[in-house]
């Protein structure tokens, strides 16, 4: 079995470039779009296999549709179809991202007959470490098992402290963002659940790691930013491969913060 095992959401996206964001009532013609296999643990597997690691792959099931073909291609090439089932009652989860020249994006998720099958505990317990996030089916019951078989649970996009994500994780890779208007004292709060590193996403802005009540932090280099979807989670993958590495806290913001700044650079070419 593999070190590292990856839980959640795993869709069919359908980028849609627009020149700007559309008025009520108003027409507006797309600049581009493109369908690609997606999904928060995908995007992360997919990054990890790019880091030479070899993760397991749990999530949604895939229905026999134009969603799921493109999926399980993707996945059979990379490696990482072993633990995915297709079934005739379930439809492939999809997600519309609408695409603006700033790089931000808005996810429309269609979700209706999904389903997901989540590892079973001997699966969780062979595997060193377990990184959910907070998008999917039965994520937190993922993370909470994995706690109980005391492995080493990675929690993306979590941001309260109630969250049960909070309480599983030994840590946590989140988004300035989800923390609303002071995500540095809300980072804090979330570090007083257990302890855990709280690694912090701003995208242009500096990343920031905090250990121990101590801020690490490292600017991204600058880069032309036309796709911010899945940045968040190829940084997740950093942070999960440093962690597996053995590295310090600070190398890992450092590796975690290229990696995700080079995934974003090269999309600067995709409304072509």
């Amino acid at each position: 079995m593999s070190d590292l095992l990856c839980y959640g959401s795993i869709c069919a996206d359908l980028y849609i470039w627009l020149p700007h964001w559309p008025q009520p009532g108003s027409g507006l013609h797309a600049l581009n779009s493109r369908w690609v296999a997606g999904g928060n643990a995908l995007n992360e597997a997919r990054a990890l296999v790019s880091l030479g690691a070899q993760p397991l792959l749990y999530g949604d099931r895939l229905g026999y549709d134009p969603a799921g073909d493109l999926i399980a291609a993707e996945l059979t090439t990379l490696g990482l179809m072993t633990h995915i089932e297709r079934r005739a009652d379930v439809a492939t989860p999809v997600c519309h991202i609408l695409i603006t020249p700033d790089g931000e994006r808005t996810i429309i998720a269609l979700r209706r007959q999904t389903a997901a099958t989540p590892p079973q505990p001997d699966q969780l317990a062979m595997s060193q470490i377990v990184s959910v996030s907070r998008y999917g089916l039965h994520t937190a019951d993922v993370a909470l098992l994995a706690r109980r078989l005391n492995r080493f649970v990675v929690a993306g996009d979590v941001a309260e402290p109630t969250d049960p994500l909070a309480q599983a994780a030994d840590v946590i890779v989140t988004s300035a963002d989800l923390l609303g208007a002071d995500p540095l004292h809300q980072a804090t709060v979330l570090q007083h659940v257990r302890g855990a590193p709280i690694f912090l996403t701003a995208g242009s802005q500096p990343a920031r790691v905090l250990v121990s009540g101590k801020w690490y932090e490292v600017t991204p280099a600058s880069s032309v930013v036309t796709n911010t979807t899945g940045a968040g989670d190829v940084f997740r993958a950093g942070v999960v491969y440093g962690i597996w590495q053995g590295w310090d806290w600070e190398t890992i913001l450092a590796f975690a913060t290229r990696v995700a700044t080079a995934f974003v650079a090269s999309r600067h070419d995709e409304t072509a």
